[in-house]
């Protein structure tokens, strides 16, 4: 499927390159001999074409960029034809220029990525698809795309991929966040796994058609309250998400597409638990409710989180993906729902996220309806087994439960890059609050100024007053002032448990809910507020309130409403 994609008021960056890392014919389980994985900025170093079958793994260079101190902002860059080709795993990270290496995520990360196809009238095959797919995505849990597990599960089905033209633009649109204070130049890099030729090529030089499948791309922003004694400790974005006028809001997409589901990826942010993907079917012809699920249909997907280490709601994490023999029909007018769960009885999470992508082969037709299933040797896996057991002197046959369910997910990659360092004697890691150093009465004041990553007044890498927590009379208001938005740097009050002293972690800070400024500085593509002021309400309770940047979750900060 290619799908129309706005995109508005971006500046367009086209400091790019195709640099082959490894090339190896397909035949080669070798995988050939790898080349220098130096960075290139001339447009001439694309690779050129292959004969069909040969297989590269290539590394797509974006950049060199230096991104400014605290920036959470998008890039854009078009432009990127290739050869005639399938695309068969994408797999992204960040590099610093100065050595390749990679960053670790409390210092800088991809926020997110997509990658977009521009192919307007392309045909390839006499299967034509115009417009725009959304081809690959990822969030902070960086996600890889492997379409080689999914051929690999059905020995007897097609071979999978994005098919990527050699006339069709490409374009890619990612977020770089820069947590430190200091300008940090990298490159983002995709690694790549590409086999040149057209399906009907490779038809003939593997003996497997080759299907090009259709990207699936869609979800939603929204901030998880906290709840404390009220509720259930959980957050459902099915339950508990509304409109104005108090009716439910879930997260939907109706299919406008006919055929096969052949994998499918979930995404939240730090503080989501797991993710439910169902198919509720048409309002026609429904599907039924399975009870899986918290959505009402038939589930195809449970996602959960998994930390690595096993440290609840680090930064550190992935998110499970569909087992790669997976697979599930898709109709014409089929609603596909996705639940996000998300913890709130401890925490606020603020600019959350519940998002789902998935692959479709409008090639392969669908089997049955709404129910997943497994393919080729895996499909022994949903089968009920027989157990002999001996009881009472006799040996009876006892029905086992299937290994697994359909849609349970799986891990998505191996752990890599740099461990985020924790707090919490539970975890192993030291303990999250430091002793709090007493600095006196702070000034009464009604304005604070955030201006080169400090809260003025109270700041805590200040000392005296400027200091010591700012004081607003109870019944007013204090207002924040982002006077960092001239460089492009977006801020955020968000209040965090007393007396959040601590060094930023990977689990930790986590907002309290007790007050949070909304993003202050705006981004086009990102959100924020474009006039960067906040005020505390009126009706806050006496007492001292931490509190952090979402975006900078170094900086700190206190006030005090006094009677």
């Amino acid at each position: 499927m290619r799908r129309l994609v706005a995109i508005a008021g971006l500046s367009v960056i086209a400091a790019i390159a195709v640099v082959p890392a490894v090339s190896a014919d397909d035949d080669d389980d070798a995988g050939g001999s790898a080349n220098p994985l130096t960075p290139a900025v001339e447009r001439s170093s694309r690779f050129v074409p292959k004969p069909a079958g040969t297989k590269e793994t290539l590394k797509f260079w974006f950049g060199p960029y230096t991104v400014p101190p605290g920036h959470d902002a998008n890039r854009v860059d078009v432009d990127l034809p290739v050869q005639n080709g399938f695309i068969v795993s994408i797999e992204p990270g960040m590099k610093r220029v100065a050595d390749l290496s990679e960053p670790s995520h409390q210092e800088a990360h991809i926020h997110h990525a997509h990658w977009f196809a521009l192919d307007p009238g392309n045909q390839e095959d006499n299967y034509t698809y115009g417009n725009t797919e959304w081809i690959f995505g990822n969030g902070d849990e960086e996600t890889k795309a492997d379409f080689s597990e999914r051929s690999a599960a059905d020995p007897k089905g097609p071979q999978y991929g994005e098919f990527i033209g050699a006339e069709g633009p490409q374009a890619m649109i990612y977020m770089l966040h820069n947590k430190t204070n200091q300008p940090l130049p990298v490159y983002i890099a995709l690694d790549v796994t590409f086999v040149h030729g057209t399906a009907a090529e490779l038809k003939t030089k593997t003996g497997r058609d080759w299907h090009d499948v259709s990207g699936v791309l869609f979800g939603r922003t929204f901030d998880v309250p906290r709840e404390k004694k009220k509720g259930d400790g959980r957050f459902s974005t099915t339950d508990d998400m509304k409109t104005a006028d108090g009716k439910p809001r879930p997260i939907e997409w109706v299919s406008t597409l006919e055929g096969t589901m052949i994998g499918t990826g979930s995404h939240v942010h730090p503080g989501g638990l797991r993710v439910h993907v169902e198919n509720l079917g048409s309002k026609e012809n429904p599907c039924a409710n399975d009870r899986a699920g918290p959505g009402g249909g038939t589930q195809l997907l449970r996602s959960d989180a998994l930390w690595r280490d096993g440290v609840t709601h680090s930064e550190d994490f992935q998110m499970e993906v569909s087992h790669p023999a997976w697979r599930a029909p898709i109709h014409k007018g089929d609603r596909l729902r996705i639940t996000g769960i998300y913890e709130n009885a401890a925490y606020a999470w603020w600019t959350a996220m519940t998002h789902e992508g998935t692959y479709i082969d409008e090639q392969q037709k669908p089997r049955g309806r709404c129910k997943p299933y497994f393919v080729g040797p895996a499909a022994r896996l949903l089968k009920p087994s027989v157990k002999r057991v001996r009881r009472g002197g006799k040996v009876r046959r006892v029905r086992q439960k299937p290994a697994r369910r359909a849609y349970d997910g799986v891990p998505n990659r191996p752990w890599h890059g740099p461990k985020d360092k924790i707090c919490g004697e539970a975890f192993g890691g030291p303990p999250c609050e430091r002793p709090y150093q007493e600095r006196g009465e702070g000034l009464e004041t009604s304005l604070v100024h955030i201006a080169n990553f400090l809260y003025l007044p109270g700041d805590r890498a200040l000392s005296g007053q400027q200091g010591a927590p700012a004081r607003v009379k109870k019944g007013a208001t204090l207002t924040f002032v982002n006077e960092d938005q001239q460089a492009g740097i977006r801020h955020s009050v968000t209040t965090c448990k007393w007396p959040c002293a601590g060094p930023y972690v990977g689990n930790y800070p986590w907002a309290d809910g007790a007050y949070e400024s909304g993003t202050l500085g705006y981004d086009p593509i990102d959100g924020g507020t474009p006039n960067p002021v906040a005020s505390t309400p009126p009706d806050l309770p006496v007492g001292k309130y931490s509190y952090f940047c979402r975006v900078h979750p170094w900086m700190r900060g206190a006030f005090e409403v006094t009677p």
